[in-house]
């Protein structure tokens, strides 16, 4: 047990070391050098901030550069496809003409073309998508992913048994055989109720994926701005107060290298901030106008592609022909939307476009007063604001080329109503000849702009890191050599007191 007086010694000796504690705080070397240590801290803190949001904003551009040109890649798989249905449906139409429009051989090709580019698509799709997709499926995207696939395996059984019962049965032209024509109908009906719309969902899928990561680093760099900001504001506080207390103390105006920090520190948050700035800038630009308009016009691409099955379906299956084309106007409104019931009104709408471009008819924003909703579509207004500089003469040609596509349509439509079939047939075999049809000059042209606004996007992916490039050495320096001017800014008042 300790007695009362060894307690009293005890209080006696910790309030004396408190008080020589304070007597060395109150000396000046431990103020400065406590200051000191504040300044140090502060610009540690400032390095430490603009070091991980430079690096996420690294990592946001790395990720977009990556994933965005393979979630652009995965609309290329419902365009694959559709080009795999049109093409069985216009071998089917050649029957025992194999010489007609590019020929059975070249369509042949084609056709394993396509089939090898939905593979490859396919597997861009299951990149974007985590987890074991052929061994379990974990959610809607990869269950999308394995119906597709097991899709396409039973499609191209039942096409490759539709061309052989049509050939079997010397089917003349533009006159599918019953029985090829009845398993043709049971594989076209798996794409267009099964493959399309899940391939059309993983696109749009893939593309929010990709605007949700976006968003979410954009987020992040945004937070890291303020925190840059805020550590700044500190550091510079600290060297302004440390520069106070030397003047008030040791009755000097101005200390070179102190002075020379603070400047440093202000350069040095303001240059990190203009690049985060600048750089979130170029990925904003590179998305925006590159590669989500790039996504849309890929999906008009995707579209008209399927509407060229329903053209070619319009003449194999002469039954269910009003329905064929009714779906066709519904797509095609899809692609270019202008107020028509039919597609004779819609043909005389967008030779309207064609011919008034750039100047597109109807108001440029929906107005409740206005029946006319204005110029929509993925080649609509939308495409028009989307263009950059130098564009506008490749949408005219997407624009030209479309109407072309229509004007086609219309002839064969209207010899098909005649009665004259073979007519309507040497329209549809010109419309897709491989080498110079009128769908192919329109793909050209679709993909010329398509591929402008992809290289709007790698330059803006480009421009953002070249912005951040030079700070993996230049925050590392800077921060060293604010550290330096402390240390040189201090020595000499320290030294006064040894």
């Amino acid at each position: 047990m300790t007695s009362p007086d060894s307690d009293q010694a005890r209080r006696t000796g910790a309030r004396e070391r408190g008080a020589a504690a304070r007597r060395r705080l109150d000396t000046t070397p431990a103020r400065v050098w406590l200051l000191t240590t504040v300044c140090a801290v502060a610009i540690a803190g400032l390095f430490g901030s603009a070091a991980l949001t430079l690096g996420q904003a690294r990592d946001g551009l790395d990720v977009l550069g990556r994933d965005g040109p393979q979630a652009e890649a995965t609309t290329e798989l419902y365009l694959a496809l559709a080009d795999m249905d049109a093409r069985v449906a216009d071998m089917l139409l050649m029957g025992t003409a194999h010489d007609l429009g590019s020929g059975r051989e070249e369509v042949q090709k084609q056709y394993e073309a396509s089939r090898t580019q939905a593979g490859k698509a396919l597997l861009q799709v299951a990149s974007l998508i985590e987890g074991d997709y052929v061994e379990k499926c974990k959610d809607v995207e990869e269950c999308n992913v394995r119906a597709v696939l097991a899709g396409m395996g039973a499609y191209e059984e039942w096409a490759a048994e539709a061309l052989l019962l049509n050939d079997e049965a010397q089917a003349p032209p533009g006159r599918v055989d019953r029985e090829a024509l009845e398993t043709y109908l049971r594989a076209t009906r798996l794409m267009h109720t099964e493959l399309l719309p899940k391939a059309f969902n993983l696109g749009l899928d893939s593309s929010a994926s990709v605007r949700a990561n976006h968003e979410e680093r954009q987020e992040a760099v945004t937070i890291g701005l303020l925190w840059v900001g805020a550590a700044g504001a500190v550091t510079v506080a600290a060297l302004v107060g440390l520069q106070m207390y030397l003047r008030a103390r040791f009755r000097r105006r101005f200390n070179a290298p102190l002075t020379a920090a603070t400047a440093g520190a202000v350069l040095l948050t303001a240059g990190v901030v203009l690049a985060l700035v600048t750089s979130n800038g170029h990925q904003h630009d590179a998305k925006e106008e590159g590669l989500d308009a790039a996504m849309s016009l890929s999906r008009a691409g995707a579209i008209t592609t399927d509407m060229q099955v329903y053209e070619s379906r319009y003449l194999v299956d002469p039954a269910n022909a009003d329905n064929y084309q009714q779906v066709y106007l519904g797509w095609a409104q899809q692609v270019l939307s202008r107020p028509a019931n039919n597609l004779e009104a819609y043909y005389e709408a967008v030779d309207e476009v064609a011919a008034s471009y750039p100047d597109l008819p109807g108001p440029d924003r929906p107005d409740p007063d206005d029946p006319d909703p204005g110029t929509l579509g993925y080649l609509g207004r939308s495409a028009q604001e989307a263009l950059l500089p130098g564009q506008g003469d490749a949408l005219a040609e997407v624009l030209g080329s479309y109407n072309d596509l229509q004007g086609e349509d219309r002839a064969l439509r209207s010899a098909a109503g005649s009665g004259d079939l073979a007519g309507a047939l040497d329209i549809r075999m010109r419309v897709a000849h491989i080498e110079d049809g009128t769908f192919r000059t329109y793909e050209t042209a679709l993909d010329e702009l398509i591929g402008l606004h992809m290289d709007a996007f790698e330059e803006g992916i480009e421009r953002g890191d070249a912005v951040l490039a030079p700070w993996t050495w230049t925050l590392p320096v800077g921060t060293l050599l604010l550290l330096v001017l402390v240390v040189l800014g201090v020595r000499p008042r320290l030294a006064e007191y040894r």
